[in-house]
């Protein structure tokens, strides 16, 4: 092993360290979207029917595409109303792709938890999603499998939120920061040209370290990409 790391590239070590150090703080069952029996939090949400902390979002066998890697779940369908504003020169898509169309699948409101695809066991698999049939719980009583009403409910009613499915183009609006430094930075940029701002972009759903799942810390966030 030694050895073979003497003979490695210096830009191939930096990568795995830079790997390793990214992978080592996700911890997604420490969270509340471990959803799974495993969940080690009173009062979150949990099934005593499965412990696969990751089947709720991703399977190793799936269908072709999705909003994620791997994607597990049924796709919500809106439609949406999107955020818009007279003072925004940067181009909304008509609807949410990409990464945030999967976080809508809860986060709306319209998709089951136990909405999946490619369930447990063998002949589990539905490529349109079927419900599971778990039941839910807070740890205390009984809870309905969507997401319940409060502010991590967005609705289908977008207008009241940060703007997502957007081109990031510092050169329609000047008062934000060069697309190259937003991708150096810890917000996640999607898209082939990395400069699609989507949910996941300020919000790791698989790690909350900072509250909320920010990616980063709430004070320095919002001027990440704004010019205040």
């Amino acid at each position: 092993m030694k050895t073979l790391l003497r003979t490695l590239p210096l830009a191939v070590l930096l990568w795995l360290v830079q790997s390793a150090s990214v992978f080592a703080v996700d911890d997604v069952a420490a969270t509340k979207h471990n959803l799974a029996s495993t969940q080690p939090t009173a009062g979150n949400i949990r099934t005593a029917d499965t412990a696969f902390v990751c089947g709720f979002c991703h399977s190793p066998h799936t269908e072709a595409g999705g909003p994620a890697p791997l994607w597990n779940r049924t796709s919500p369908t809106g439609p949406y109303t999107m955020y818009t504003s007279a003072t925004m020169d940067m181009t909304a898509a008509a609807s949410p792709a990409s990464i945030s169309l999967a976080c809508l699948s809860c986060h709306d409101g319209t998709v089951a938890f136990d909405q999946l695809i490619n369930g447990a066991g063998s002949g589990g698999y539905n490529a349109g999603g079927a419900s599971q049939g778990w039941a839910f719980t807070d740890g205390t009583s009984a809870v309905a499998n969507t997401m319940p009403a409060g502010v991590t409910n967005l609705g289908t009613n977008l207008t009241g939120d940060h703007p997502i499915s957007v081109t990031y183009d510092p050169t329609a609006d000047t008062a934000f920061v060069a697309l190259a430094t937003v991708q150096a930075s810890s917000v996640q940029l999607y898209g082939g040209s990395e400069d699609q701002v989507e949910c996941a972009s300020c919000h790791n759903p698989h790690e909350a370290t900072n509250p909320t799942f920010l990616r980063v810390a709430i004070d320095t966030l919002c001027t990440t990409c704004h010019i205040k």
